[in-house]
């Protein structure tokens, strides 16, 4: 049974490009990836997969016939989701809904990465059976990702990730290095004040979606770090770690940026539930920058 393959879509994102990092020199590691720029190692063992095709993608599953599917594979951010409407239900809900059926058909696992913008951020701490209440597209389809997905496969896991910072491996980006991008570039770098988060650092986010693999655990669990901070505060702790000026950082209030108030206040996690069901720790911001940025 260890020994059938494992798939994780999505490889040439953030999140996906360190999985596959993580796990490459395995054997019996899959990776499926939309973009065609730089892609990992392994390429027999990596398939293009457009989303869009969801027939192609349920027949390649079939075949392959993996005992755990890791569906990172998504179009992400609010913005561009509000943007692409149609685009973000197709490849966020209507293609879960194809890998579903074909996972259980197979009895494979699924965990499904969603995310903290199902919920409205009108209070924060959000624990795992509160209601989630989306406010844009992208929360939307994710909700009904995680419904499509819990409906059809009885071997499933959702986890909720909290906005994410460190350095890509093989491709996407994250907060952290949009901030260090302008910074590098000597532009200004504004920060929201008044929206919090659990930001988590990838390596920790890597090493706890790795340990789910082969965990019995099967539900919703929300991933984040241990600390509930504003954008503001992230922003000055991690350029003070690596020794750059924070006087370019300006703060604002989102709400005179965000006229269709798409973007939640307070989308901050309670991850009481993940300590006790991982080894994996779930660090602060001191800590998880030190993690993913001083380990090169």
């Amino acid at each position: 049974m260890l020994d059938k393959p494992i798939l994780i879509t999505g490889i040439s994102g953030f999140i996906g490009g360190h999985i596959w990092s993580a796990l490459a020199d395995q054997s019996n590691i899959w990776g499926t990836y939309c973009s065609r720029g730089k892609q990992p190692l392994n390429p027999d063992r990596q398939r293009y997969v457009d989303l869009l095709q969801p027939d192609s993608f349920t027949d390649f599953l079939i075949e392959l016939r993996p005992r755990c599917i890791l569906h990172l594979a998504a179009l992400g951010g609010p913005a561009i989701c509000q943007k692409q409407s149609l685009l973000a239900w197709r490849v966020n809900n209507t293609a879960v809904r194809y890998l579903a059926k074909a996972a259980e058909k197979i009895k494979a696992r699924v965990i499904l990465a969603s995310t903290d913008q199902v919920f409205d951020g009108l209070k924060g701490s959000y624990r795992e059976g509160d209601k989630p209440n989306p406010i844009n597209i992208y929360g939307d389809t994710k909700k009904a990702a995680e419904r499509s997905l819990f409906a059809t496969v009885s071997n499933s896991v959702v986890v909720r990730i909290n906005n994410t910072y460190g350095r890509p491996t093989f491709g996407g980006s994250s907060f952290s290095e949009w901030i260090l991008d302008r910074v590098g570039k000597g532009e200004p770098v504004p920060l929201y004040i008044n929206q919090y988060r659990s930001l988590i650092d990838i390596v920790s986010l890597t090493q706890a979606l790795v340990e789910l693999i082969d965990h019995p655990f099967k539900g919703l669990l929300h991933l984040g770090g241990a600390n509930r901070v504003n954008r503001v505060t992230f922003g000055r702790k991690l350029l003070q770690h690596l020794g750059y000026d924070t006087s370019g950082i300006v703060s604002l209030e989102s709400t005179e940026h965000d006229p269709e108030g798409i973007m939640p206040f307070d989308t901050s996690f309670d991850i009481t539930l993940a300590r006790q069901v991982l080894n994996t720790r779930l660090p602060g911001i001191e800590e998880g920058i030190a993690l993913t940025y001083d380990s090169e």
